[in-house]
């Protein structure tokens, strides 16, 4: 049985998103199709424009059979464990093959830079850069140019999706999986562009339009089209929430996660900015990207402890599932079947502890206070 898994956040679902599902199963041609998501915040700390729940209904209208839940420590992180724990999500949900998009061609073309990332020399030079006061991405870009003299190359491994499936090729590695891989070659757009002028846009160009309460539905795919939240506002209701907190607990902020060489100063000294927006520009460093400041407004609202380092956190809870995915799933065998989360009713555990935050979070933010209690159904059920 040949079983497809897929590593999705859609932020939000767009038609770059069902070509991708579309070419990765003429690709495999599979027998079931697994999705694992990223839930209500994206691994970059951004809130997601639909919530997980909405999220699974348009991949089960669009034959994904099975969708998994990467739950907020797991998924809120850096690129290395982002991708190990989706990845290792998956394998333990019994994929056979591994699709994901890059900018890359081949599969030969990412493992030839994923090298260049094994080696030790690599390391050293990022580290140098990055006691001269570049920022991470800067200081990757800097160290491949210097080692292979082709600014091209170096240009080639900082694409985001190309660094993302250089890791997820990194943690098939560790997990010693023999799970078959398969490129699909992203088209007609660049993650970072800002502007959507095609029919295959950036999920970047579709927030920003989204932001300014503009039409979205050239970009989304008949079947998809829903309602969003409004980005502007969730994220100014997040600000003030967060500013209480923060000063609210001054004495122990170095205890969350991320917090670091002495970043509180930094966001104290900025605090009383007028919105969001605004603030995350003034705390913006080199060293300190957009992505690290909002994973870190995440992990001090909801007091996340840096106990949770490294940030290996992934279960497998089943988000929703066809009848496809059911009869599947009812081939594992009991121990496996035991592992499984359906419903967060009577469950604990310090994944779901921080997920029951993170959807509260969420729903307030968002202004749906209901729609917190979906996480004590049962999962989704499609046709």
């Amino acid at each position: 049985m040949k079983v497809l898994g897929l590593i999705l956040e859609l932020n939000p679902f767009h038609n770059g998103h069902l070509y991708f599902i579309e070419k990765a199963k003429e690709l495999v041609k599979p027998d079931v199709t697994v999705a694992v998501i990223s839930t209500n915040f994206s691994m970059r700390g951004d809130i997601h424009t639909t919530d997980k729940f909405t999220k699974t209904k348009l991949l089960l209208k669009n034959n994904v059979d099975v969708v998994l839940e990467l739950p907020f420590l797991g998924a809120v992180a850096s690129a290395d464990y982002f991708s190990y724990n989706a990845v290792k999500t998956l394998v333990d949900f019994n994929i056979t093959d591994l699709a994901f998009g890059a900018e890359a061609s081949s599969l030969e073309e990412l493992n030839e830079l994923r090298l260049i990332n094994k080696n030790p020399e690599y390391d050293e030079l990022v580290k140098d850069f990055l006691d001269q006061g570049f920022s991470y991405s800067t200081s990757t870009v800097k160290a491949i140019s210097m080692m292979t003299n082709d600014p091209n190359k170096a240009l080639e491994f900082s694409l985001p999706n190309n660094t993302l499936g250089i890791q997820y090729l990194n943690a098939l590695e560790i997990l010693k999986s023999n799970v078959n891989v398969h490129i699909v070659k992203r088209i007609e757009n660049n993650y970072y562009d800002t502007i959507a002028n095609k029919k295959i846009a950036s999920a970047t160009s579709i927030r920003e339009l989204l932001y300014k309460n503009k039409d979205v539905d050239s970009f989304i795919p008949e079947n998809c089209k829903t309602n969003y939240i409004d980005l502007k506002k969730a994220e100014d209701n997040l600000y003030k929430i967060f500013q209480f907190a923060l000063i609210s607990s001054q004495n122990e902020i170095t205890k969350y996660l991320g917090v670091n060489e002495g970043i509180e100063n930094r966001l104290l000294s900025f605090i009383n900015e007028k919105d969001f927006s605004s603030f995350i520009k003034k705390v913006e460093t080199k060293r300190y990207t957009r992505s690290y400041i909002k994973r870190l407004i995440l992990h001090i609202v909801l007091k996340v402890n840096k106990d949770f380092v490294p940030q290996y956190h992934h279960h497998l809870r089943i988000l929703g599932m066809n009848t496809n995915g059911k009869k599947f799933v009812s081939t594992f065998k009991k121990g496996k079947k035991s592992l499984i989360i359906t419903t967060y009713k009577n469950k604990e555990g310090y994944n779901i502890k921080y997920e029951l935050l993170a959807s509260r979070l969420y729903s307030i933010i968002t202004e749906q206070n209901g729609l917190y209690l979906n996480e004590f159904k049962i999962p989704i059920i499609g046709e």
